[in-house]
């Protein structure tokens, strides 16, 4: 698990090494182990070492460095940050090459089935130098080329260049688990892990997309479109390749993977869901133990849910002991977790570690945290999931396994619900939906969230756009405190892509929430907290394609029995769950208490909103009813009032 760099640049006095030597840095959270670079110029390579690199080796091709001004005319650099997880030798070492120096990879990811797959390229010919994964995704590309994709098992952002052909081949795994951001201009085509590199180092020139600031203020959007809230910063689709040629100056995305889903929905077969039953748990086992795979230790979050408890308990099963956990507490009560997690620690006999972060330490922290995920967060849950890492990285544990992805693989929010009922419906089975109101509750009580759920999703969408916004704002307030010209420049277009109606079918819902909204949202934080303290954050659920394909080819009614959400997974791991995680019927997650927390440090983030955020805010308004507004403890836990902090904070940490 890396950072991945690169500068490619067709301007002779582009100060290429310097601005790459700088964007390395800025990723040193990502890669503490070992910092690489390569340039290149019309006839020869020159591998690079800086201060964090590992020793120079003669008899290997990238470990053979030059010193700096040995470097002529360099038009190319490819960068990279080690975290040391698989072979810890300097034979890791990236930007990496081949024995013909034609090919050089600078990769970031985990191929977890990385062992048969260098066993089978054994067979064809190659040799190795390393035991890592990197060097078998390298020679997989040479035995291959692209089709090697369809081999992987894991999560990966990596750029490969061809010097015969002077092109560049890069890759996001099909979940979007790792990242990947770009820039080109007519002179300049960069790349890295994270959009602080470009921007922070001066490659990219900052600069605020209007358009994604009104999406966010307006509907919590982030990220939803290809570039986000640093102009010109493109961020390349999940699933997707890019290629980009030195010599045509031409650059292309594709997609490469399209995730199948099953769209009937079928009368239940008890046999058969047993039988189905019986395979998710196995490819569940199988997933936990190919990510188990590590030169270093591996422990695991643990939240007390269904997701994470069942990870444990499949690590506990396969023979793993004294296994690390982590739990997020609060002081609230209702809005703690920890003796859900205790029960698992109990029966496991794992080592526990808790934190429970508190508001004051949030307004400590705040800044960092917004600088860590590179754009505004949508909630304070980050926080949380932020601390975690930091306990997790405190205790000298470098891999850890997380639920992220089980929600939206196999049905666990309450809206799944309304999408279940809505497949029974679609196709007439009006007892079967009958009796599955009922398992809501009552038939009264299932009738009524059915309808709720319906009109706010579906029906409310069907008025003219006209009237469909004029209400979403009356009832959303904080629309009165988005500046009047950035709503009169771009409502109407947000709002009309906003009013597109939702997939109707549950499992075309969990397809869009596993590529579009919510999942995509969870993966940029869980990345960014991991790695901004130098974890490695292994997601079974969300990148395991076995286990993701067997599940999306399940008829959704499936997937939400008698009331109860996840029937699948609580079924397929009955046998790893304690009793009491087995049979909960609520949710929790990274629950922060985001209202009183606002309320206790508001007087104190007050600093942040000055007048240069006029163009954005209703700025006058905002300050008049400032106590008011970020005072909303008597209300629902909602995003409506963090979103104006973080952006303020945001704006500020990186000068724009």
């Amino acid at each position: 698990m890396c950072g991945i760099n690169g500068i490619v640049s067709r301007k002779h006095d582009f100060p290429i090494l310097k601005l790459g030597e700088k964007m390395n840095e800025l990723i040193k959270h990502r890669g503490p182990d070992d910092e690489g670079g390569v340039a290149f110029n019309d006839s020869s390579f020159f591998p690079l070492s800086y201060k964090d690199s590992v020793k120079r080796a003669e008899a290997i091709p990238y470990l053979d460095f030059k010193n700096l001004d040995e470097v002529i005319s360099p038009k190319i650099w490819l960068g990279h940050r080690r975290l040391s997880i698989l072979d810890l030798s300097p034979l890791g070492h990236c930007p990496m090459t081949d024995d013909t120096q034609r090919y050089w990879l600078t990769y970031n990811g985990e191929i977890y089935n990385y062992i048969e797959i260098r066993t089978e390229l054994k067979k064809l010919g190659h040799t190795f130098y390393s035991k890592t994964d990197s060097e078998v995704v390298l020679k997989a590309y040479i035995q291959w080329g692209e089709s090697c994709l369809s081999r992987f098992n894991g999560m990966w952002a990596f750029v490969i260049y061809d010097v015969q052909e002077q092109t560049f081949f890069g890759s996001r795994d099909r979940f979007g688990v790792k990242p990947f951001y770009y820039n080109c201009t007519d002179t300049v085509f960069s790349f890295s892990s994270e959009q602080k590199a470009l921007v922070e180092s001066g490659v990219v020139e900052k600069g605020i997309n209007k358009k994604a600031v009104y999406d966010y203020l307006a509907f919590t959007q982030i990220e939803h479109q290809q570039e986000s809230f640093f102009k010109g910063v493109i961020e390349l689709l999940p699933g997707h390749n890019l290629k980009f040629s030195y010599k045509t100056w031409q650059l292309e995305t594709e997609q490469f993977y399209d995730l199948k889903f099953n769209p009937e929905t079928e009368d239940i077969d008890s046999k058969k869901e047993l039988v189905m039953i019986e395979e998710i748990g196995s490819l569940f086992k199988q997933s936990i133990d190919l990510r188990m795979r590590s030169d270093v230790s591996v422990g695991s979050c643990l939240s007390g849910g269904i997701d994470s408890s069942a990870i444990v308990g499949g690590m506990a099963s396969l023979g793993h002991g004294n296994i690390n956990t982590y739990t997020a507490c609060s002081h609230l009560k209702e809005l703690d977790e920890s003796h859900f997690a205790k029960k698992v620690v109990d029966e496991h006999q794992t080592k526990w570690h808790k934190i429970t972060p508190t508001s004051s330490e949030l307004l400590n922290d705040l800044e960092e945290l917004v600088y860590c995920q590179d754009i505004p967060l949508f909630s304070t849950s980050t926080y949380a999931q932020f601390r975690v890492m930091k306990k997790v990285k405190q205790t000298g544990v470098k891999v850890v396994l997380d639920g992220q992805g089980g929600d939206e693989l196999f049905a666990g929010y309450l809206p799944h619900h309304t999408n279940a009922w809505l497949d029974l419906l679609g196709k007439g089975k009006i007892v079967a939906l009958t009796r599955s109101l009922k398992d809501y509750g009552s038939l009264s009580s299932g009738m009524q969230f059915f309808f709720k759920q319906y009109l706010r999703f579906y029906g409310l969408k069907k008025l003219p756009a006209g009237m469909y916004e004029n209400m979403m704002q009356r009832f959303y307030k904080e629309h009165d405190y988005i500046n009047q010209s950035l709503k009169d420049t771009y409502s109407k277009d947000a709002f009309g892509a906003y009013q597109k109606d939702l997939p109707k079918s549950l499992n075309g819902l969990l397809k869009y929430e596993f590529y579009n909204s919510r999942l995509k949202g969870y993966l940029k934080c869980e990345d960014r907290c991991s790695m901004w303290h130098s974890v490695e954050a292994r997601t079974p659920f969300a990148d395991d394609f076995p286990l993701i394909e067997k599940v999306f080819s399940i008829s959704g009614n499936y997937k939400i029995k008698a009331g109860v959400k996840k029937y699948l997974l609580k079924e397929a791991t009955k046998d790893l769950l304690p009793n009491d995680i087995y049979n909960r019927k609520d949710k929790m997650g990274y629950v922060t208490p985001n209202n009183l927390w606002i309320r206790e440090i508001k007087d104190d983030l007050k600093a942040y909103f000055t007048d240069d955020l006029e163009e954005y805010y209703n700025y006058d308004r905002l300050m008049k009813d400032y106590d008011q507004f970020f005072d909303q403890t008597h209300r629902p836990e909602n995003q409506r009032m963090f979103k104006f902090i973080a952006f303020a904070v945001w704006k500020k940490r990186f000068g724009l």
